[in-house]
């Protein structure tokens, strides 16, 4: 990622969105509508946001054609102990995709958990990169379109 700071030490993970987070207000206008929307909600860098992608786990990835236009479908489910919805993103005129490591049929299941994202303009549209503890996904397309959906999670108790 280009402004987002994951590092992988000797002692777990440290990362950093605050580079990104100052980038943003000047690169928000070089986004399509759908990912700006996404990358400039005020929860998706909040850690204690429910709707903080951060440790969502990618499920499952699927593709198609309409009017010879390809696009992706990326799943990512919720845990309950953090997220009650699960988020879907939705990418139109799909001109790249990338898994590292390479998908050996185990699907983006294998990446685990989510540690970040990043959201920058391209010269197609937008590119969406997102780094999991096992790796990353990156998909360049023209737009993208993020849905949050309510998710089974059982009532929490209140703490006493």
């Amino acid at each position: 990622m280009r402004y987002v700071s994951v590092e992988r030490t000797r002692d777990g993970i440290t990362l950093d969105p605050a580079k990104y987070l100052r980038r943003l207000p000047s690169l928000a206008d070089s986004l399509p509508e759908g990912a700006r929307k996404f990358a400039t909600d005020a929860d998706h860098y909040d850690f204690f946001s429910q709707r903080c992608v951060k440790d969502l786990k990618p499920a499952r990835l699927m593709s198609g054609q309409t009017g010879g236009s390809r696009w992706l479908e990326l799943h990512l489910r919720h845990n309950c102990w953090k997220h009650e919805e699960d988020l879907t993103v939705r990418y139109s005129g799909v001109q790249s995709l990338t898994i590292e490591p390479a998908d050996d049929g185990l699907g983006v299941a294998q990446l685990q958990d989510v540690i970040l994202d990043e959201v920058l303009p391209d010269k197609l549209g937008c590119r969406h990169e997102i780094v999991c503890l096992a790796g990353s996904l990156t998909v360049t397309s023209q737009d993208l379109t993020a849905t949050w959906l309510p998710a089974n999670c059982p009532k929490r108790e209140p703490s006493r």
